[in-house]
């Protein structure tokens, strides 16, 4: 059992998992377990880590609808909101405390709600899978390019990171060993013995067809890497590495006019955007700071943004793999 879902062989049962507490009464999250008529191994698959990424509970709620149990080895547990207080609060950070959730890991029993929030998640998700796939996209403020993020630090569970990103059907690869991503679930998921990685796209406030199918495609391809389901797992013909990925702030505020898309590649000194005050003025003209890039995410674009907001995620370029 997890919460108040018992697994049934053959069947997706669901329930609740509690994970905190509000004034009046437990912080829920719904979770479905879907087993297999076969044994196997168990999938963490969770979303909803910021509260407005709806990309990842509408790709699950596909694939339950879709997937064969009949095929299926194993369980995949779904936690369908990772932080149901962003969920909400409709916000990417933890709206009782300001947190950003997916940075505050391993958390805290006795900290801030955020940090107790994370200490919970990864003891459960340790506890009840082998493997973790966390799902991603830019909520309503950012919009990220279809990317995969893994942490391979050299151990046997890093490894097997690498190889489950290569087989999610993204074409951008990242080995994360920054700093500024330490503080992750799926960081702290792999140095805790076992393989997990991100799947990203989408976001901008909207959800396109090509995000569902990224992200759906996303699950069946791990379950199929990890033995769960037959078949090969559908990969591009090459993988654009990526790592040492920067955020660039805007230093004006006004309405933010961008010059690329997310996916680009850019190099130092290329014209990114444009923030343009309501005159129409221009007041701050973005460039790219670094010598090879690739344009992970972006502002939404024309929208009003602050100084201080971030406007890009660039990730540097590491090269190409083939698949």
């Amino acid at each position: 059992m997890i919460g108040t879902a018992r697994s049934a062989k053959g069947q997706i049962t669901r329930g609740h998992v509690e994970l905190g507490s509000y004034p009046d009464g437990p912080v829920l999250s719904p979770v479905l377990i879907a087993q297999g008529e076969k044994d196997g191994p168990t999938l963490w698959l969770q979303a909803c880590i910021h509260g407005p990424e709806v990309v990842g509970p509408l790709s699950i709620q596909r694939f339950l609808r879709t997937v064969d149990l009949k095929q299926l080895s194993g369980r995949v547990v779904c936690l369908m909101l990772a932080n149901p207080l962003g969920f909400r609060g409709y916000n990417r950070l933890t709206p009782q405390d300001g947190y950003n959730l997916n940075r505050v890991f391993p958390g805290d029993p006795n900290g801030h709600l955020s940090y107790q929030l994370a200490h919970r998640l990864l003891d459960l998700s340790l506890t009840h899978s082998d493997a973790m796939l966390d799902l991603h996209s830019g909520g309503d403020l950012t919009i990220t390019c279809h990317y995969t993020l893994f942490h391979n630090n050299g151990t046997p569970e890093g490894l097997e990171s690498e190889r489950m990103a290569r087989a999610t059907g993204s074409p951008n690869i990242w080995n994360s060993l920054e700093e500024g991503l330490s503080g992750c679930h799926f960081t702290h998921y792999t140095k805790g013995g076992k393989p997990s990685l991100i799947v990203e796209s989408g976001g901008g406030a909207r959800v396109t067809p090509e995000d569902l199918d990224r992200l759906t495609l996303a699950i069946f391809n791990v379950c199929k890497a990890r033995g769960m389901l037959p078949g090969e797992p559908v990969v591009p013909a090459r993988f654009r590495l990526g790592g040492d990925a920067i955020h660039h702030k805007a230093t004006h505020g006004g309405l933010f006019i961008p010059k690329v898309a997310p996916g680009d590649d850019v190099v130092k000194g290329q014209h990114l955007a444009d923030i343009v005050d309501l005159f129409g003025d221009v007041v701050e003209t973005v460039h790219c700071p670094v010598d090879k890039a690739w344009v992970g995410s972006i502002r939404r674009p024309h929208m009003p943004i602050y100084n201080g907001d971030q406007v890009f995620e660039l990730v540097g370029t590491k090269g190409y793999d083939p698949a």
